[in-house]
Parts: structure tokens; sequence; C-alpha cells
């Protein structure tokens, strides 16, 4: 049998994703990731759960009293992921309320389930633990963690999918006070205006204009694309270090090397106050489909990390060189942030589709005039920047950064 091809068809039926956790000989908790719970019976009250023949961690719960299955909601991937992973204090900064037994239940899970082991069997190379129920209880009735196609998700129902997040509206309202600025400066420069979000981990379209014959800029309104590099520079470059990790993070890259790069160009875009793409015209049709294909909402983890891949391998059009005021480049989009009284950033303002070739004293040009459009917003939004810096984005503190 092939493995891969093994583990590729059977990941296509998604499971649930639980923490078994105990209390040690030793008297401390021990925690491990399973994605392969199930209920069993009802009468009596059974449930199981299958440990690889390999895992320490499970040699350590063998010995506990009790056991307890902690069903993680969706919002705790990161507490998953240090579980599931070696070399860290795991409980670190974890907190939990022992079961009436004593086994840990974990901060913020959906539901706990407390067991004594009614009997250990091996399957293969995993054991079929099976467990008497003792307790059980729902905590926190929300969305739990999904596992499909090798990653992490969750459960969402059409009706929540359809309706807008109050980030949104609050972000298409802050775009709507930028729309005269927006319709000058693509009146001036002749080519596209856009306004762009940050939306949890998402960039959001959510303005746009158009000057003299230009053609509106690609992505349409409401278009999401994935807030990591190379994308959305500019908002990253003024959102702090943990939004910075973040943004390299999604990206899948890992290599020092390539990190410290981008880690330069987020400085070199903050300190330069604006950044460049120059895609090439013959890739900006595939380009604007892999955003599109993103925004879709029909996103399964394998496609998105298809997508993704495809998105970083545009790093190579986004531009940290100096510009020459009497060279000539084909520059095709400019990004300045539109920045609140605390230097966190509200929106990023687009110029796209611009005239190729064009000087890099024209770009420069353009430039000012696209910081001159951030300041109008900035002053437009007024009172409304305050608040919604905390809602939207990372909303994370630019303290020693940059």
């Amino acid at each position: 049998m092939d493995g891969r091809l093994f583990r590729d068809v059977l990941g296509h039926y998604p499971t649930g994703v639980v923490l078994v956790t105990g209390i040690g000989a030793d008297g401390d908790p021990v925690g491990m990731v399973v994605g392969s719970f199930t209920s069993v019976s009802l009468d009596p009250p059974l449930v199981a759960y299958l440990p690889t023949l390999s895992s320490f961690t499970f040699g350590q719960l063998r010995e506990a009293s009790t056991f307890c299955i902690n069903v993680l909601s969706a919002e705790q991937e990161d507490l998953c992921r240090r579980f599931a992973g070696r070399g860290e204090d795991k409980w670190a900064g974890v907190g939990w309320t022992p079961t009436p037994g004593g086994a840990p239940i974990l901060d913020g899970v959906v539901a706990w389930i407390e067991c004594t082991t009614e009997s250990v069997a091996e399957a293969g190379d995993h054991y079929l633990v099976l467990g008497r129920v003792l307790g059980l209880g729902v905590l926190n009735p929300t969305a739990p963690l999904l596992f499909f196609q090798g990653g992490y998700g969750r459960f969402t129902m059409a009706s929540v999918v359809a309706a807008s997040s109050p980030d949104l509206v609050a972000a298409i309202r802050l775009a709507d006070k930028a729309r005269d600025d927006m319709e000058w400066l693509a009146a001036r420069t002749g080519a596209a205006c856009d306004v762009v979000a940050a939306v949890g981990s998402d960039l959001v379209y959510v303005g746009s204009a158009s000057g003299g014959d230009a053609p509106q800029s690609s992505p349409t309104l409401g278009t999401r694309i994935p807030l990591m590099a190379p994308l959305g520079e500019q908002y990253v470059a003024w959102a702090g270090e943990e939004a910075a990790e973040s943004w390299i993070r999604r990206s899948g890259i890992t290599d020092p090397e390539a990190r410290e790069r981008l880690m330069a160009r987020l400085n070199l875009a903050r300190e330069r106050g604006w950044s460049l793409s120059r895609l090439d015209p013959e890739d900006e049709l595939d380009f604007y489909q892999t955003l599109r294909d993103y925004s879709d909402g029909e996103l399964v983890p394998a496609k998105e990390r298809a997508l993704r891949d495809r998105i970083v391998q545009f790093s190579e059009h986004y531009d940290s060189v100096p510009i020459d005021p009497d060279t000539e480049y084909c520059a095709h989009s400019l990004v300045v942030p539109v920045l609140g009284p605390d230097n966190r950033p509200l929106l990023n303002v687009r110029l796209v589709n611009l005239p190729r070739p064009a000087t890099g004293e024209q770009i420069l040009g353009w430039v000012q005039d696209l910081r001159r459009c951030a300041a109008s917003i900035a002053s437009r939004i007024g009172d409304d920047a305050s608040p919604r810096s905390q809602r939207l984005g990372h909303g994370t503190s630019t303290a020693g950064w940059g």
C-alpha cells in the first residue's frame, strides 16, 4: 500500500481535533493532540481515540487514573500546534481547571469529556484506547477545530458566510469617506485608485475609482486576498513585529535567508512610506486569477496551499531597489498607508494600471500624490481612526519596530 496515497485519500474525510490530557505519575500535567477521536457507545457511555504505538506522551497518559478529552475550538489552532510540536514547555501559560478526577480541562475548549481507560488494544501501528465516560460538559458552544487535507480549519454555515462581519462594514464606511480623495487622485494621474483594508487575516478591496480612460483595477470590490508575503507590505510594515511574523509565517517561507530578506523589505517599506510592484503584463492575468480563486469562498486546505504557493512566487515582482529619476520602469502599482494618530495602519491606498514605461521621476511624483491623498483621507477619518485601529487587522503595537 502506498502510504502517501493512503493518507491523501483518508485526508478527504474531515475529523475533529481534540487534546487528551491527564496527570502523569510525577504529578505533572500531560497532553497530546489526537485527530482520531470518536464516540463508540451510549449504553454504556464509551468513547475511543488512537495514539501511535511509539507515542511517549501516551505512555505517560496510560498511567493516569483518568483522562480528559478536550474538544478544541477553531480559535485554538496555535494551542493545537504547540502540543503537536516538540521541544518547548507546552504547558507554559496554558490555563486549565481539573475535572472531578483531576485531569486538566483547558481554558477556552468547546467541550470536555472525562474518562477512565476501559481497554487498550493494538491496532496496526496504533493503540485503540477505549474510554468509559465519567463526566462531560459544554463550556464554549462555538465552532470546533477541524483537520482536513493536511490543514486546520473550521466549520461555517452558509448563512454565516453570507453575512458581513462588523470589521468589514467598518472598513467600507471608512472607504466611503475616502471617495472624494480617491476620485481626485485617479483624475490627476489617469490611473485607477483602490482602497484596501485589513480584515482579520485578509486584505479586502473596499473602494475604487478610475481616472480618464484607465480601466478599473482588476480585483472587484469585496475581493479578499491573504495578508501574507508579499501582499500587504505597506500594511504590515506599520503593524508591529507580531504582524510581521504572522505575515511571513502565512506564506510558508521558513528559509532563514528568505525571512531576513522579507524583514529587510518591511523595514525599507516603512522607511520609504511606499511600496512598488513591477508585475509584468504577461503575468498580470495569472496573478489576478489567483486572487479571484482565493476569494471565491470555495477554498479547502489543499487548494489554499496551492494558491498561497503561487502568490509567494510573485515576490520577485515587488521591488525594493532605489528609484533613479532618469531610469524607466514598468511599474504596475504603488501603495502607501493611511495611518491613524498612533501610526497604526488604517487603510492602504493603491495606484494601479499606471502608464508603462514611466521614468523614476514620474513614479516619485505619483508617490507624492499618493501621500497627499493618504494624508487627506486620514484627516477625513478623524475620530473614527482610533477605535478602528483596535478592531481591524492585527492591532499590534509598533513599539520597537522599524
